[in-house]
């Protein structure tokens, strides 16, 4: 406690001597703010390299020339660990860091994840961090709360005279891959999923898309015994895993499933939902409530008591939303689904 204190202290007189030695004084609304960060910089990092919008790069490394190289016009596919000034984290992508905080929960989504890197979408300190790095790149800066913002300005200035009541942040990036075409990304990762798993998916490839559906893939794992199509006012039942690319079971159906998987509920009910069929695809009901779209697809394509897979992209799943803290944004998912006989009470 007491060398926080003698920091904050310490701060606090650095960033008055700065402001009584200056020139001329700063005005706007971030002047205290201004002088805190740069009283921050000079005890902390006093010959780190300031970008040209006034973030401090505390260490970096631009990754493989050769790799693709981040722009403003696309998704990067990063890890990430945000902190405060003082070292407090807040929010993070891998494992590791939610074991040693402590808060590590079997069956979220521990990995990298999508950012979008376009003008006016994404804040402007972390963009400007990450457009022109490599895959393979790294880079730890704190950014001032004043570039916490997606507002476009030419200066340094203009953004430190911008009123503000955003934290300073730093942020650790590791950058994974980078595409400026998310769904066709998202394509390529089902087509090595596909080349990985040719116990399912033997002679498919990505071509072979549900017919008008981009990025839509359906497999027969078992036989129906009728190939009549449902009548559009019948009510059959299901099994249901679904999963990431990862391999990793995000929901299902089936007790043992979710039990193997670390994502079991004492309070939910591992039984066969009812599905109720209707005249599109786009209609069809689980339980009662509307379904995602690739879901619905996939079961479009099946048959009384058949067993199959669908799988496919954001664009048909949860898209830029993601899911809770199982499926995050512009995941690809898959659904083994299997129809089976109405549960006895």
């Amino acid at each position: 406690m007491k060398k926080v204190i003698s920091n904050f202290m310490l701060l606090t007189a650095i960033a008055a001597a700065f402001a009584g030695c200056a020139k001329s004084a700063k005005t706007g609304p971030n002047e205290a703010s201004i002088r805190y960060f740069d009283a921050w910089k000079h005890v902390n990092y006093p010959n780190a390299e300031t970008t040209p919008l006034g973030s401090v790069i505390i260490e970096r490394t631009d990754g493989d020339a050769s790799g693709t190289e981040v722009t403003n016009d696309g998704f990067a596919y990063v890890n990430y660990i945000t902190s405060s000034l003082d070292g407090t984290i807040g929010s993070y992508t891998d494992e590791n860091t939610a074991r040693k905080l402590g808060t590590y929960v079997e069956g979220n989504y521990y990995g990298p994840k999508i950012m979008e890197i376009t003008d006016g979408y994404i804040q402007r300190g972390v963009s400007e961090l990450l457009i022109g790095m490599h895959t393979g790149g790294h880079v730890r800066a704190a950014i001032p709360g004043w570039l916490m913002t997606s507002e476009l300005f030419d200066t340094k200035e203009e953004y430190e005279s911008t009123s503000t009541d955003s934290d300073n942040f730093i942020y650790e990036f590791d950058i994974v891959d980078f595409t400026t075409d998310v769904i066709q990304w998202q394509i390529d990762s089902m087509g090595r999923y596909m080349s990985h798993h040719p116990e399912i998916f033997a002679d498919m490839t990505v071509k072979d898309t549900v017919e008008g559906y981009k990025g839509m893939y359906y497999r027969r794992l078992a036989d129906p015994v009728d190939t009549t199509a449902f009548p559009s006012d019948t009510t059959i039942y299901i099994n249901y895993t679904g999963r990431l690319l990862n391999g990793q079971v995000f929901d299902t159906t089936v007790e043992k499933v979710a039990k193997d998987n670390g994502i079991y509920s004492s309070t939910k009910g591992y039984s066969p939902v009812k599905v109720k069929w209707a005249e599109e695809a786009t209609s069809i009901e689980l339980s009662g409530s509307s379904v995602i779209t690739g879901f619905a697809l996939t079961l479009w394509q099946m048959r009384p008591m058949e067993k199959g897979i669908g799988m496919f992209t954001s664009a048909l799943g949860y898209g830029v939303s993601g899911s809770g803290s199982t499926i995050p944004t512009y995941s690809p998912l898959i659904f083994e689904i299997e129809i089976v006989e109405e549960p006895e009470d």
